[in-house]
């Protein structure tokens, strides 16, 4: 345990030297953190342009919260996401 606690402690370390001397980079194009989660995972082996794809049709299905991805059955949040590949692993 005391291993992990100095291991997270030297990597919060290096991350506030990068932000000290980087700022914020907005290089992520998500609208929020829920945006930035979803797309993380359907980019895995896909093309962005294929996510984007994936991330409009679950806006369109009003699918854009934790709860209403939870709600969803399978397999239709496996339609949606069809674009982004491995559609029925990533649903």
């Amino acid at each position: 345990m005391a291993k992990d606690t100095a291991m997270h402690a030297r990597l919060m370390e290096i991350y506030d030297r990068f932000y000290a001397a980087y700022g914020p980079q907005h290089w992520w194009p998500g609208d929020g953190p829920f945006e930035v989660i979803v797309g993380a995972i359907l980019t895995q082996s896909a093309a962005w342009t294929n996510v984007e794809m994936a991330l409009a049709k679950m806006r369109a299905a009003c699918c854009w919260s934790l709860e209403a991805v939870h709600r969803l059955p399978v397999n239709d949040l496996a339609d949606l996401v069809r674009s982004s590949g491995y559609f029925n692993a990533k649903a």
